[in-house]
């Protein structure tokens, strides 16, 4: 797991990790289950990054989590979009106001907003997949599971192909 405390830097109007390596910040999958309360537990590789805490958001009917700084970064893209013309200012204003905090708590975890849960389609059993600079939630019903479960040939392939 790559270490998060790496400085946070900024330059020209735009954050970035040290030494943090995006592509691989959050990687692993598990199910896991939403209690009652909302409550879901973190697996505990994936705790260390949003000990900061993090911020949530369903994008295309998965909840989304990212570390503080990875989101800064992310509205940062956002906002370099807008200003660039290739995206709307109400868009980027509907997603940070439908972002939501959250931190682990000492048992490593987290509230799962009920309106996250019913627009993402949540029940009981998730699964959390690490996915490069976020954290991903999915209902643990049968389709989700295969397509985490899955590698792509074109991913094989990829890798066989390359040079290193």
């Amino acid at each position: 797991m790559v270490e998060t405390e790496a400085p946070v830097r900024e330059h020209s109007g735009t954050t970035s990790l040290e030494g943090a390596h995006l592509p691989t910040l959050f990687r692993g999958r598990g199910e896991y289950a939403i209690d009652d309360k909302g409550r879901l537990t973190l697996p505990a590789q994936m705790r260390r990054p949003l000990v900061d805490g993090g911020s949530l958001v369903v994008l295309d009917g998965k909840v989304a989590i990212w570390n503080e700084p990875t989101y800064r970064l992310a509205t940062d893209v956002l906002n370099e979009r807008v200003a660039a013309g290739d995206l709307a200012l109400a868009h980027v204003r509907t997603f940070i106001a439908n972002t939501h905090l959250v931190a682990p708590d000492a048992q490593g975890r987290i509230v799962v907003p009920h309106t996250a849960r019913v627009e993402a389609g949540l029940d009981r059993d998730v699964l959390v997949l690490g996915v490069g600079p976020r954290i991903e939630i999915v209902d643990a019903g049968t389709d989700s599971l295969d397509r985490a479960l899955g590698i792509d040939d074109s991913v094989v392939n990829a890798l066989d192909q390359a040079n290193f």
